[in-house]
């Protein structure tokens, strides 16, 4: 039982197994911020690196981008200091952020995909990946690919107001990204008709194989073939003044809590609700600069969350939230956006075949809430439900607490009134963390303010409550009818924010059908990312030809144990 007073995100007290003794709860109170939420990394060069690789170079607007990541740490970070957080985003050259989410990093790796909005104009465009960690180093410590984006609906082009002279970064490609002699390529046959079973084998040369960590594959129209990933060569520097935690954790949410203009509160409670879906609270306290952190729940797609302060009683208090994408300015080099002949006729063939997959698939919405997202309270089934309506109606809510039978009571402490949770032992000396809604509010005054007509229940823990590094005296949790807050005029430094959790990832697979009613709408006829060779250095792959004519590309793009990238082509034709 121990255990579940360290843990610093759940933990409700049994003290009919544990004796408390004080002296011991804190220190662990002193504890908590400091082993779940410091996590500084170390100044130099930057401890990771990652290596980004697309399915293609040339892209309808309305697709998806497929990608992979591989992200390399540095031999001096620790494993679990590591980043399991990937950022991915589309952006344009002057680094305008089109559309972007956040993967988990499974292992080292994350194979995913970026929607292009439908609306999007035509242009040059950058698909970037980072970690928060990464940050700390500039927009010149991640990783860049450059794609083209069509919009066949729209005549109006991109304005790229940079030109390679004048971008802030200078990127360049790689030179391992040159070697062509790793692996062997080896296709059944040079000319396909239609619907023919196309048979690649990857044949790893001598010895190479040892050397190989992982490979994407991707069979696109020549014209599409990916583009290699882009970087920075230089010797990147800390900037100075930016701290950003690696989130070796999971997801998380970073800020500042200021009074009287920007002066930093510290050792001051914020508080965090999840509302709606997940129905989740927790607390942290912040450093001396003022700083506070959180480590978020594992949800997907984007949740309503309020942060208010603790009763500061102080005034002109802001909480300041940090960009959760990264909001340096940055200027990428970019060429004039033309398209050659080839290009044209096949970003005509591939917006047909968009088209195609529109009809006869439903689009996919990355950032929907899944059916399955849990609806209970984080703290599990409560101690007991008062609710409202069984009861004689009575005129404020303090009278349903102190009339009837129950394990709450309002008393006065100093001239102000207190609430007080009644349990099996005395609970007096932690405050409760009572709740509308899920969200805290501290201050007594405005919950016994709410008309009754407007709760449905209240939920009451009656045992001590740990939650991220905070004791309570156990929790009142009001739910109102209509989920409005009871009316309540919430902490006026409270702020509600749209917070993108992490992306579902339901990349669409390439559609393949040849049945007589729905045409062939393949643009990538293959994508196979963070591929391993078989022990024999032998890897057999199979797909059928496509109905759209033309040559094809056969791209390997490959991670060498050494963190070096290489990449190998091969193409062929298809024939109506």
């Amino acid at each position: 039982m121990a255990e579940q007073i360290l843990n610093p995100l759940f933990g409700r007290i049994d003290m009919k197994v544990i004796i408390l003794n004080f002296s011991l709860i804190l220190v662990m109170m002193l504890l908590l911020p400091v082993t779940s939420y410091s996590q500084p990394i170390a100044k130099g060069e930057t401890s990771e690196k990652i290596a980004l690789f697309s399915d293609r170079s040339l892209y309808i607007a309305g697709e998806q981008v497929n990608f992979y990541a591989e992200i390399h740490a540095g031999y001096k970070q620790q494993q679990d200091t590591r980043s399991q957080i990937l950022y991915c985003e589309l952006i344009t050259p002057d680094g305008n952020k089109v559309s972007g989410s956040k993967f988990l990093i499974n292992g080292s790796a994350v194979q995913g995909c970026i929607a292009i909005p439908p609306e999007q104009v035509s242009g040059i465009y950058f698909l970037r990946a980072y970690t928060k960690a990464m940050r700390n180093y500039g927009s010149g410590a991640y990783a860049y690919v450059r794609i083209k984006i069509i919009n066949p609906s729209r005549n109006d082009v991109l304005n790229a107001e940079n030109s390679g002279e004048k971008a802030l970064l200078q990127l360049s490609e790689n030179a391992e990204d040159k070697k062509d002699d790793l692996v062997n390529i080896e296709i059944n046959k040079q000319l396909f008709s239609s619907g023919d079973t196309v048979l690649l084998l990857v044949k790893s040369l001598v010895n190479t194989s040892e050397e190989i960590e992982s490979f994407c594959m991707a069979v696109v129209p020549e014209t599409a073939t990916p583009m290699p990933m882009i970087s920075q060569q230089t010797k990147l520097q800390q900037l100075p003044g930016l701290l950003y935690y690696p989130e070796s954790i999971g997801l998380s949410l970073t800020g500042k809590l200021t009074a009287g203009g920007d002066v930093p509160l510290k050792g001051k409670v914020v508080n965090l609700s999840v509302i709606g879906a997940g129905r989740d609270f927790m607390a942290a306290r912040t450093d001396t600069s003022g700083r506070f952190f959180f480590v978020l729940p594992a949800y997907s797609g984007k949740r309503d969350l309020f942060l208010c302060a603790g009763n500061t009683n102080l005034p002109d208090v802001k909480i300041w939230v940090d960009n959760d994408f990264c909001s340096l300015p940055v200027h990428l080099p970019s060429p004039v956006f033309t398209l050659s002949p080839e290009e044209r006729k096949a970003a005509q063939n591939m917006a047909i075949n968009r088209q195609i997959e529109s009809h006869f698939l439903a689009d996919t919405d990355l950032d929907s809430i899944s059916a399955n997202q849990v609806n209970r309270a984080f703290y599990g089934e409560p101690t007991t439900v008062l609710y409202i309506d069984k009861y004689v109606q009575l005129p404020s809510l303090e009278e349903y607490f102190n009339e009837l039978p129950g394990q709450v009571k309002v008393r006065k402490r100093s001239g102000e009134k207190y609430f007080k949770v009644i349990g099996s032992y005395d609970l007096s000396f932690y405050d409760p963390l009572v709740l509308v809604d899920w969200v805290a509010v501290d201050e007594p005054a405005r919950i016994l303010a709410v008309t009754p007509q407007n709760v449905a229940r209240i939920e009451i823990v009656n045992q001590l409550y740990v939650k991220g590094g905070q004791t309570y005296g156990g929790i009142i949790s009001i739910i109102s009818k209509k989920g409005d807050f009871a009316s309540i005029d919430l902490p006026s430094t409270g702020i509600f924010i749209n917070f993108h959790f992490l992306s579902q990832n339901n990349c669409s697979q390439p559609f393949i059908s040849f049945s007589s009613d729905i045409p062939d709408a393949r643009n990538t006829l293959l994508w196979k990312p963070g591929i391993s060779l078989s022990e024999s250095g032998n890897n057999n792959f199979t797909f059928p030809a496509p109905f759209t004519p033309g040559r094809y590309v056969v791209v390997i793009e490959g991670i060498l144990k050494n963190g070096e990238r290489f990449r190998q082509n091969k193409v062929f034709d298809v024939e109506n």
